[in-house]
């Protein structure tokens, strides 16, 4: 028992230790006088504790709290955050920020950690930031890391601040917090949800609720943050206000009014698919068709659509949740993404059974959607039989109209890519050639560029692509005969927004590079 009461009385020291030697906070009690001082279940106590409303620490296996701290959550006050390094740069660096762009009072937060993260949310609104990431990174020359704090505007990352690494657990912590994650779990990812309503952070914010999806994920030298960017206020904009050219916007349009058959909507991440489907959801939902969708997760919610969320944690994946909807009568599907062949063949089984799909993929091109198919696995032949129509596409930064200047095209560095766009279907000689260049000013915050816009190219499966792939035709051979058969490559489509003065030269080829 001597040794028992020896170890307890060391833990307690640790535990002293290991919260800083705090003076003034009061004494260490421990978990069942914490209980007891807040009159509530233990299950209750650990759902406090793990989202982080009460704050202790682990001695041993015992957790160990101040009487202060249980004292201050009585009276509703938030747990103290202690700070090992300085944080007024960061909050100088983002109160500057927003003075500039008209955001000169911000409401101040109970601690100077939440303080940062509102006015962090805040410059992501007023920036039209897609995301906010908060990361570390390895200083060269040096053994220790370095916080930073980037927004990704236009599909571009743009660093604002960098901060001493000491300060990222806090910082993580109260995200955590925010977010109702558990705070004590660092060794996995995790995923969290904030809604905030900007005029809560500053009555100048436009009157918006901002719907942040947050990840968590352990690295190196700590955990990065992701806020994806979602403003629950948006409309889902309609397909014909989408800027697809009016080619690719005909195929689209003929493809979802077809009774049956697959619709693919293909690019990498961020390069707006979900918005195209969600736009041609509502040119086809109405009461008189039952309309159902399976995504992961369900972004925006909308009239005359059943919305299915994907629970891996419960074991409702794509596959097992599109066999429940077909066995629910739908006329048409929307499948948020194919990641494996059972749900490829969910959807090419809808499709053949007298149903519209609507799915997404994650290729370069649209020749590549019919390639990924086969190689998850999938008959040729039961591709060309279902698929109708793949539109593949990218998001492309637009010219500052503020301050875009005309320029001559280098017609030597252009050549190469003119000639595989006129190869394309482009009427080159038609165009009118405005080319412009970017330069830079307060309105784009010194980019050159304001906003994006969309390029694509649609391949439909005519019978003469269905043949060929049942006769197994490679991605060369089925891209030519994809132009062929009426597609505008997406390199022509680029160059045609280049010479029409929308975007730069150099942007167009940024993205669509001859292979």
């Amino acid at each position: 028992m001597k040794r028992g009461n020896r170890k307890n009385r060391s833990e307690e020291k640790t535990a002293r230790k290991g919260m800083g030697g705090m003076a003034g906070q009061g004494d260490l009690i421990d978990m069942t006088e914490a209980i007891a001082l807040l009159k509530t279940s233990r299950p209750t106590f650990y759902r406090w504790l793990r989202s982080g409303k009460i704050k202790g620490m682990k001695a041993g296996r015992q957790w160990r709290f101040y009487r202060s701290d249980i004292e201050a959550f009585v009276k509703g006050e938030s747990p103290r955050i202690e700070l090992a390094a300085d944080i007024d740069p960061v909050i100088e660096i983002l109160r500057t920020r927003l003075a500039e762009s008209g955001i000169e009072k911000v409401k101040r937060a109970d601690n100077k950690v939440r303080d940062v993260l509102q006015m962090a949310i805040a410059l992501g609104a007023v920036s039209r930031a897609s995301d906010i990431h908060i990361t570390s990174h390895i200083v060269p020359g040096e053994i220790h890391g370095q916080g930073a704090l980037r927004y990704r505007v236009d599909g571009v990352l743009h660093i604002l601040a960098e901060f001493d690494i000491r300060l990222l657990a806090p910082i993580v912590e109260e995200c955590k917090r925010l977010a109702a994650c558990d705070l004590h779990e660092r060794r996995k990812p995790q995923d969290g949800r904030i809604m905030i309503k900007l005029t809560e952070i500053s009555p100048k914010l436009p009157d918006m609720v901002l719907d942040l999806r947050t990840c968590f994920l352990p690295s190196m030298f700590g955990e990065a943050v992701t806020f994806r960017i979602l403003r629950a206020t948006d409309v889902v904009r309609k397909l014909g206000d989408l800027p697809y050219n009016d080619h690719d916007r005909e195929r689209l349009l003929e493809a979802i009014r077809m009774p049956w058959g697959i619709v693919i909507c293909t690019g990498p991440t961020g390069c707006g698919k979900t918005t195209t489907l969600y736009a041609c959801l509502q040119e086809i939902a109405r009461p008189e068709a039952k309309v159902m969708s399976v995504e992961h997760p369900v972004e925006y919610m909308l009239p005359w659509v059943t919305q299915v969320q994907v629970r891996p944690d419960l074991g409702l994946d794509f596959p097992q949740i599109l066999r429940s909807c077909l066995r629910s009568d739908p006329d048409v599907l929307m499948v948020g993404e194919i990641r494996d062949r059972d749900t490829v063949m969910g959807c090419i089984q809808a499709a053949l059974t007298g149903h519209l799909v609507m799915t997404t993929l994650h290729t370069d091109d649209a020749v590549g959607a019919l390639v990924r198919m086969q190689d998850i696995g999938v008959d040729p032949f039961l591709i060309g039989s279902s698929v109708k129509l793949v539109v593949a596409q990218r998001l492309i930064r637009k010219l500052c109209p503020k301050c875009a200047t005309r320029t001559r095209a280098d017609k030597t560095g252009m050549q190469e890519y003119v000639a595989e766009a006129i190869r394309g279907g482009l009427d080159w000689e038609g165009l009118p050639k405005r080319f412009r260049k970017a330069v830079g000013c307060e309105h784009c915050m010194q980019t050159g560029y304001r906003g994006r816009t969309v390029i694509s190219e649609a391949l439909k499966v005519t019978a003469a692509i269905e043949q060929a792939l049942k006769r197994g035709a490679g991605r060369e051979e089925l891209r030519e005969l994809a132009i062929q058969e009426g597609m505008l490559p997406m390199l022509a489509d680029a160059m045609r927004r280049a010479a029409l003065g929308e975007t730069s030269v150099s942007e167009a080829l940024r993205l669509c590079r001859v292979r």
